[in-house]
């Protein structure tokens, strides 16, 4: 799941059932404080060691998941409820907070380090589409199942826009495994998140990547945080900064989708272009910006992941029945291990694995701050590129996944 994917999904008028929360949907103030206060909870706890090697942000979605699921604060995917201060954070953290992670790119470094996310995205997409061939060979979804499997296919390796663009192309939209396969995507895709937070500090499976290269996971995060020369003016001209490439990519986005006759959301791509040409384009500018900027930008992600827990909702797994649930499950399964098969053959790392699979299955706005967090800075962008590319290809291998299959 990713950011447009996120968009879409909670601006559709689809209908599930109305769940009633001790925090109302209008209590903006204070649900903003339960958020910010999950997001401090999980960075604070990964400082402490709390948790031993726990990552703060499976903290920040397990907290939030937990209070939605009680029915504390609403459930983040309940589209019968219109939330502002959810509403808030998907639609200017994540474009605010992409270019500030990406004040430190250097292209030349990308170009020689991320080959091999690449390679390990390419894997985990053949692994998506491998998976659905075995989901449906056992799980009998109808009628529709191969056009299911489509939908699933174009959103476990694009977005939001590849599900609705491969439904509306298949004369999907309309079914009700169309909305079903939503309620499932939210549930399944932030379970498999908590998952892969979780891979790095099992030693059991340490036999199938080749050693990492990098420093410990939590030591580019740790000097993030702890930055020296943090003033006031740093961090206004490093709002200024991202405010301004955020602005440009949501005022060419559209003009650009009409040039190109495309539905295509643009506005993330066109956002993390200009934020790679400014920080390529002004190095000596926006070096001593840097740290200001990634630890603002690493906060914003921390917020945006908070929200994406509280969109846990087991009242619509329980009413649409466990046939989808189980069709994504062997999906996701199959991608993981398959993944892990083919690590050591082509010499992937836990993180190169681990952050190529979320950019498959959440998107560039989940792979970004998973690198973030677990200290692999190198791969940020890198995270964010694949996953893009990832809105070009999925609507297409979808179509053809469903037209192969029904």
């Amino acid at each position: 799941m990713n950011l447009n994917r996120k968009a879409s999904i909670f601006g559709t008028q689809l209908k599930t059932q109305t769940m009633h929360s001790l925090i109302a949907p209008s209590d903006n103030l204070l649900l903003f404080f339960i958020v910010v206060g999950a997001a401090a909870f999980g960075i604070y706890s990964e400082h402490k060691k709390w948790f031993g090697k726990l990552s703060g942000i499976l903290v920040t979605m397990i907290s939030m998941s937990i209070l939605s699921m009680v029915g504390l604060v609403p459930v983040a995917s309940n589209n019968e409820v219109d939330v502002p201060v959810y509403n808030l954070v998907f639609d200017y953290f994540i474009p605010l907070a992409i270019p500030l992670l990406l004040f430190s790119s250097n292209l030349k470094k990308i170009i020689k380090e991320s080959g091999k996310l690449l390679v390990a995205y390419i894997l985990g997409a053949v692994g998506v589409v491998l998976g659905s061939f075995l989901a449906i060979s056992f799980i009998n979804l109808g009628p529709d199942s191969g056009n299911t499997a489509g939908v699933i296919v174009a959103t476990l390796i694009g977005g939001s826009v590849n599900f609705i663009a491969a439904g509306e192309i298949l004369n999907f939209s309309t079914n009700p495994l169309f909305s079903a396969t939503i309620a499932v995507d939210n549930f399944v895709s932030n379970m498999y998140t908590l998952l892969l937070f979780l891979i790095p500090s099992l030693a059991f499976l340490s036999r199938f990547f080749v050693k990492t290269k990098n420093a410990a996971p939590d030591a580019e995060l740790e000097q993030a945080a702890t930055g020296h020369g943090i003033t006031i003016e740093r961090i206004a001209l490093s709002l200024f900064v991202a405010a301004l490439i955020a602005g440009l990519g949501n005022f060419v986005a559209p003009w650009l989708q009409k040039l190109f006759h495309t539905s295509l959301n643009l506005e993330i791509l066109l956002i993390t272009v200009f934020a790679v040409a400014a920080a390529n384009l002004f190095p000596k500018r926006l070096k001593f910006l840097e740290n200001t900027a990634y630890s603002i930008g690493l906060w914003m992600m921390f917020v945006f992941l908070a929200v994406i827990g509280a969109a846990t909702n087991l009242s619509d797994i329980v009413h649409i029945g466990p046939a989808v649930l189980a069709f994504y499950a062997v999906i996701l399964i199959f991608h993981l291990v398959f993944m892990l098969a083919v690590a050591k053959l082509f010499k992937l790392d836990v993180y190169e694995v681990v952050i190529s699979s979320a950019a498959n299955v959440m998107g560039p706005s989940v792979a970004a701050p998973m690198a973030a967090s677990m200290g692999q800075k190198k791969l940020v962008t890198p995270g964010v590129l694949v996953g893009i590319l990832g809105y070009i290809i999925g609507t297409f291998i979808g179509v053809s996944i469903a037209l192969l299959l029904s």
